[in-house]
């Protein structure tokens, strides 16, 4: 039996060991940090409690609250209709005692975000080679809001969604990409990005010639029938299909208004204290022209169409509201970022200085997370 186990081992690439050492060690730095930084701010306590906590702030514990009671119309709860339902959904289904039920929140977000790296991994290596594709999953492993992956929030299960349902699309096979867009659009609302970005990967495939159309189109839509369920889930609570846009504005002053997002991060930048001129107002700014510029790298670079497409929708979405408080986190859904890094450092010393200092600016982020500042 051993001997066929360290066979098996033996048959697994190197690049993808590589990989999952990679990602186990970053998830393990990240998970480090938090335990560390929470026992120090809340004081001793059981080793389980403390895992289930250290994440534990801003919008996760309105998922868990989602997952344990559904959505409701009355209280401060009848806010979290703006959070979409899949997520607290599995939740709910891998908690078998509510007293866990934050540990169950954690390990949904950790298993996908798995999934994820898997998948950045197959596409990159479908696009380029294995050495793209490591240094890919090595680069988003050490993003400085990639703590996100870890904590329980819907990032690392997003990702599942989008990049299996492009990697499937790339691929041909439009059932796996649908369903799994329709999926993604249950999760988040940059879900919906995929219709589109489905599209010109379909037409892309069709030598951009619309006669050849044929009726594997019609999965593409699904995505679209996804929102149209979280609709429904809005009307049924309350009585509005449109209820999360008003409560958005409302209770979040969040609007599409990017022009008042860039200057209320500009003047947050150059009058708040520490540390929110820096988590609200300069990271937003810097981030922002970040992921511009990697747009434009990608245009440079001459990406397939997808990919571009992709970046610039989910860029767009990303700064176009009048809060830019979340784009650093919202810019690291941009995952051909992580492809083109991997294309375009060839060099090793290149390589270790991209990631000393991008893991710096990850371990400084989530120390601000887990002690339950705004980071992102």
């Amino acid at each position: 039996m051993n001997l066929n186990i360290k066979a098996l081992i033996q048959k697994i690439p190197h690049s993808v060991m590589l990989a999952v050492l990679i990602v186990i060690s970053a998830k393990i730095l990240v998970f480090g940090i938090g335990y560390v930084v929470t026992y120090l701010n809340t004081g001793p306590a059981p080793p389980l409690t403390i895992v289930m906590n250290m994440f534990n702030h801003w919008d996760a514990p309105h998922y868990v609250a989602i997952a344990k009671n559904g959505y409701v119309n009355t209280g401060d709860a009848a806010n979290f209709i703006v959070f979409f339902p899949l997520y607290p959904i599995l939740i709910r289904l891998f908690t078998f005692d509510f007293n866990y039920i934050n540990l169950s929140a954690l390990i949904v977000s950790n298993v996908c975000s798995l999934i994820a790296f898997f998948y950045l991994y197959k596409i990159a290596k479908l696009e380029f080679n294995d050495s793209v594709a490591v240094k890919a999953v090595l680069f988003l492993s050490v993003f400085p809001t990639a703590y996100f992956l870890s904590a329980p929030y819907t990032e690392g299960l997003f990702f599942t969604l989008v990049i299996a349902s492009i990697y499937y699309a790339r691929l041909g096979k439009w059932q796996f990409a649908g369903l799994i867009s329709l999926i993604a659009a249950l999760t988040r609302i940059a879900g919906l990005l995929l219709l589109p970005v489905l599209l010109v990967e379909y037409f892309h495939q069709k030598g951009w010639k619309p006669r050849k159309t044929d009726l594997s189109i019609l999965w593409i839509l699904l995505g679209l029938a996804g929102f149209l369920i979280y609709l429904g889930i809005n009307n049924q609570v309350t009585g509005n299909p449109f209820t999360f846009l008003t409560v958005e504005a409302t209770h979040w002053n969040n609007k599409l208004e990017p022009w008042t997002g860039l200057t209320a991060a500009y003047s947050w930048a150059r009058t708040a204290s520490y540390p929110a001129n820096i988590t609200v107002g300069l990271a937003p700014l810097v981030f922002a022209v970040f992921g511009l510029l990697m747009v434009g790298v990608s245009v440079w670079r001459r990406l397939r169409p997808v990919y571009i497409v992709y970046m610039f929708l989910t860029w767009a979405l990303a700064v176009s509201t009048s809060w830019w408080i979340s784009v650093p986190r919202y810019v690291m859904a941009m995952f051909p970022i992580f492809m083109l890094f991997g294309l375009l450092t060839n060099r090793k010393a290149i390589n270790i200085a991209i990631v000393i200092a991008s893991g710096a600016v990850l371990c400084y982020f989530t120390v601000f997370f887990a002690l339950g500042w705004w980071a992102f």
